[in-house]
């Protein structure tokens, strides 16, 4: 009778001790579920403002093929915008937010081109038919600001 009773105490102890192991497990496994979901919400993040800055290189693109005259009248390094209307995208000033998250602007630099027709940092003769363009997206992220930047050269032909 003795040994009956001091089974009866040890399974009582077996459940208390796998229910504290259960207990930490579950504990660990929520702390890396709510890390790893911090990591997927960052890099939706990420993924999101990269393909908004590659979409504001292919308007830019849309309206130099429409006109090269509208980005080639901006004023070198001044922070431009992107507006869509229903049927084509446009150059505007009022700041360009998407999704109330991502500030996208755009801004255009002349080109400088050498005796070799190369193109330069310094010492050139600018090309009235070359632009480089700079595309940034911002995103503010847990108290961060992250950039995705795209830059490109384009060419009135």
């Amino acid at each position: 009778m003795f040994t009956n009773k001091m089974t009866q105490g040890s399974a009582l102890t077996e459940v208390v001790l796998v229910a504290a192991i259960l207990s930490v497990v579950s504990l660990v496994f929520l702390g890396t579920f709510s890390t790893l979901s911090r990591f997927h919400e960052r890099d939706l993040f990420t993924i999101k403002g990269e393909l908004l800055a590659e979409e504001g290189m292919e308007a830019i693109r849309f309206i130099k093929d429409g006109d090269w005259n509208i980005l080639s009248g901006l004023i070198a390094g001044n922070q431009n915008y992107l507006a869509l209307s229903p049927s084509s995208w446009s150059v505007t000033t009022i700041p360009e937010i998407i999704d109330g998250v991502f500030h996208r602007s755009f801004r255009v630099y002349s080109v400088s081109r050498d005796v070799s027709d190369d193109i330069v940092t310094s010492n050139g003769t600018v090309d009235s038919n070359t632009l480089r363009i700079s595309v940034s997206v911002d995103w503010n992220w847990r108290g961060a600001t992250s950039t995705a930047n795209y830059q490109s050269i384009m060419t009135n032909i």
